[in-house]
């Protein structure tokens, strides 16, 4: 009897099994469903956030540019130079939009101005490119580049993040700048400048105005930096 009782027994557990297999199934069935679905949700969220990145990087580069184009004729002269609020703009767009979109700002700006627009401090236009003065241009472009990423790279929204991202910026820009306007004066216009005359041309004036800024910059990107969502 006993041998017929297990037997029994098996054969009803393999009996239960069997009616709670499509039960299984469906449930496996379902969460495959569920996790489809969920997938799908989070492809479509992320491409919603590609897409409303790429908008709101188009629509505050035109801001930064327009302003780019504006603070290039709010100017001093100072010998060759001029004194203009360009790197305070150029600065505080790469640290606020970050490396990529603040270096296509800066370099947008670049490029309209020497396809022709007047919209560097003295004009526009490829002959553009010959003055002195072009080499800050393009450390603007390279030293808010380096800034953005050391910003990036620290991670950190405080003014002793975005002082020495400014200072690095401005590093590069001055490199740039002077290694640019020595070529332009002494190769291709053949100058005889003295070196201390050119440098106080160039540089050395500039310098405070320049550190200036940079503490400037410092004090609003951390309460400006609250609005890009870049």
């Amino acid at each position: 009897m006993n041998g017929s009782d297990e037997w029994q027994k098996q054969d009803e557990q393999a009996h239960d099994l069997q009616n709670d297999q499509p039960i299984v199934n469906d449930v496996e069935k379902n969460a495959e469903i569920d996790g489809g679905v969920a997938l799908d949700v989070k492809k479509a969220r992320e491409d919603h956030d590609k897409r409303r990145k790429y908008i709101l990087g188009i629509a505050t580069s035109g801001l930064f540019i327009a302003l780019m184009i504006i603070s290039a004729f709010i100017s001093i002269p100072i010998g060759p130079i001029k004194i203009t609020l360009q790197f305070l703009v150029t600065n505080i767009c790469c640290l606020l939009l970050g490396k990529k979109w603040g270096a296509i700002s800066v370099l947008l700006y670049l490029l309209l101005g020497l396809f022709g627009l007047p919209i560097f401090s003295d004009g526009g236009g490829f002959a553009y490119a010959l003055k002195p003065s072009f080499g800050f241009l393009i450390g603007m472009l390279v030293g808010g580049f380096f800034a953005a990423w050391f910003r990036e790279k620290v991670g950190k929204n405080n003014f002793r993040t975005y002082l020495v991202a400014s200072l690095i910026d401005l590093l590069i820009l001055d490199i740039i700048g002077v290694a640019y306007g020595a070529g332009i004066m002494y190769g291709y216009m053949h100058l005889s400048t003295a070196v201390w005359d050119f440098l106080m041309m160039m540089l050395i004036p500039f310098i405070p105005i320049d550190i200036a800024k940079c503490v400037i910059c410092s004090l609003m990107c951390p309460r400006l930096s609250k609005y890009s969502k870049l």
